[in-house]
């Protein structure tokens, strides 16, 4: 489903002739269209601040490392599956003497040896039952996840970036009705001083402007303590001082409530990430589950040796060898693994599910105060256009005598309370606009399509995805190893298919099957056996709760 996105950079102020529009289309389907404005000397716009913040946050550098960090998993993972070599040397001095008898009296043999050796060895798994296919799931869900991790990142710190953009437009704007309003009250201060000088006034008109004035002052004071803080939560978020900031652009967002959802279901990097770390899950337990099968590996070793003994003064000595291993009883651990990464996998379906009801909730909840702040937006103007007209009555009605100094006053403040609702009103609705835009995941860099180079997660995991072994062998010899390691058996379910068809006598064919099914008291049995010796045996004999071996 498509959503059409406006961004408008629009001023009541403003003409035809100086704005230019553009069309693009973002991400998941997305429309922008900006209006922008043009020939704005030294202005900052809204997109250069989110660039300012794309390329030089320091938390969204640092995630992008951490990304790094997790994409080398999936080169660990590889690496269980590859050849692996190491070369070893020793040397040293040995000192002996051998005291024999003899018929003449003992004889003594004295040696001394400098014995040195040095040895390379190499191992190549062959098959592992699934392992380095489960690892290699596991991290590239891992690191499909992280990324999705990394775009949350980055839409927050844009959040952060265009609420601090419009919290100093807004406070510029109230400290600029602040010190408008100080400047209008100190004129009524003078005029209330002119008449009581002409008789006309009296000192309660005086005072009564003064204490206007007191708190007009004030309310500038703790304006300009707000815009400093908004300022430098502006520099915290952007890297630099703001200057000169163009009005925040308005977006135009889905229609529909449910076509929000929908939108946000498909692309919110928290619920996507969620269903990653599902995929991750499933992967765990296809790896717990190769703990079960045998192993195969290719063995090889040349070693040299050198004054090792009086009798061999040089030896070298080379093998390969092809090693099996089956594993048998690992006393329950291989059961409680599978069955921990069951329930894990469980718990992250359960997840995922909560996390999508919360993305539902979240959409609902901004959906209505996004009309709310719309309806308020709308109130606000109303109010300050009815307080604007109010107060050119009341300063007429003054004149001919009909309304008094403290009604002019009373019409002043009303409009000035009434402008700073509209600019509160107004902020409030854009950063909602914003965070409507984050939940939908549609505020990152490529949803808005900055005007930057893009960082994109998939270039460091291409460049180390093949490190430390040819791309070639490490693409296609393992999935050829892994067509034939299919068809290994399971162990110890299935043992006796890996000899069935080898030149094992009938006779040990059955002790080899007996051992692929040990009877089900076996397992109690050794269980009941290491309690006597470890002093915990039942006072009531065996323990009815201990499960047959065939079912661990």
């Amino acid at each position: 489903m498509k959503a059409v996105i406006l961004i408008e950079k629009l001023s009541k102020f403003m003409t035809l002739d100086k704005l230019r529009l553009t069309a693009r289309y973002g991400c998941c389907g997305l429309v922008i269209l900006t209006v922008g404005l043009t020939n704005i000397a030294q202005a900052e716009t809204f997109e250069e601040a989110l660039i300012s913040a794309y390329n030089n946050h320091p938390q969204l550098l640092a995630e992008r490392a951490r990304l790094r960090e997790i994409d080398e998993t999936y080169v660990q993972a590889r690496a269980q599956g590859r050849l692996t070599s190491d070369i070893s040397a020793d040397t040293g001095f040995s000192d002996s003497t051998i005291s024999q008898p003899s018929a003449f009296g003992p004889s003594n043999t004295s040696s001394s040896l400098k014995p040195h050796s040095a040895q390379i060895q190499f191992v190549q798994p062959l098959y592992q039952g699934g392992r380095v296919s489960a690892l290699k799931k596991q991290a590239k869900a891992g690191v499909l996840s992280a990324r999705e991790n990394l775009r949350n990142i980055e839409q927050n710190i844009f959040l952060s970036t265009a609420t601090a953009y419009v919290d100093v437009i807004r406070d510029e704007g109230v400290t600029r009705l602040r010190r408008q309003n100080v400047r209008v009250l100190d004129k009524q201060e003078v005029a209330s001083l002119e008449r009581f000088r002409l008789g006309d006034g009296t000192k309660t008109d005086i005072s009564q402007s003064r204490s206007r004035i007191a708190g007009a002052e004030i309310g500038l004071a703790q304006a300009d303590a707000q815009l400093a803080s908004s300022r430098a939560l502006y520099i915290e978020a952007v890297g630099h001082p703001p200057s000169e900031l163009s009005p925040a652009p308005k977006f135009i967002l889905p229609q529909t409530l449910g076509e929000a959802q929908k939108i946000a279901r498909e692309n919110n990097p928290q619920l996507i990430a969620a269903m990653f770390n599902e995929e991750a899950g499933d992967a765990a337990i296809k790896l717990a589950k190769s703990a079960y099968r045998p192993t195969v590996s290719l063995n090889g070793s040349y070693r040299v040796s050198e004054d090792s003994s009086t009798n061999l003064t040089e030896s070298e000595t080379s093998s390969i060898v092809a090693q099996l291993r089956i594993p048998l009883l690992t006393g329950g651990l291989t059961g409680s693994q599978l069955r921990s990464a069951k329930h894990a996998r469980t718990r992250l379906s359960f997840e995922t599910r909560t996390a999508e009801r919360a993305v539902d909730r979240e959409v609902a909840q901004l959906w209505g105060q996004l009309d709310a702040a719309k309806r308020s937006l709308v109130a606000s103007q109303t109010q300050a256009k009815a307080a604007q007209g109010a107060l050119k009555g009341v300063e007429l009605e003054k004149k001919v005598g009909t309304r008094t100094t403290l009604d002019v006053l009373d019409a002043e403040e009303e409009l000035l309370n009434a402008e700073l609702t509209l600019a509160q009103v107004q902020r409030n609705l854009d950063v909602i606009g914003f965070q409507f835009l984050t939940l939908l995941g549609a505020f990152d860099a490529q949803s808005l399509r900055l005007t930057t180079d893009y960082y994109d997660p998939t270039d460091n995991f291409r460049s180390v995805k093949f490190k430390g072994q040819d791309a070639f062998i490490d693409r296609y010899v393992p999935e050829a190893v892994q067509k034939i390691g299919k068809q290994l058996p399971n162990i110890p379910k299935d043992i006796i298919n890996l000899v069935s068809d080898s030149a094992i006598p009938a006779t040990l064919k059955k002790d080899v099957e007996a051992l692929s099914r040990p009877p089900a008291y076996l397992g109690t049995f050794i269980k009941e056996g290491v309690d006597v010796v470890t002093f915990q045996q039942p006072e009531y004999g065996i323990s009815a709760d201990v499960e047959p071996l065939d079912k661990r």
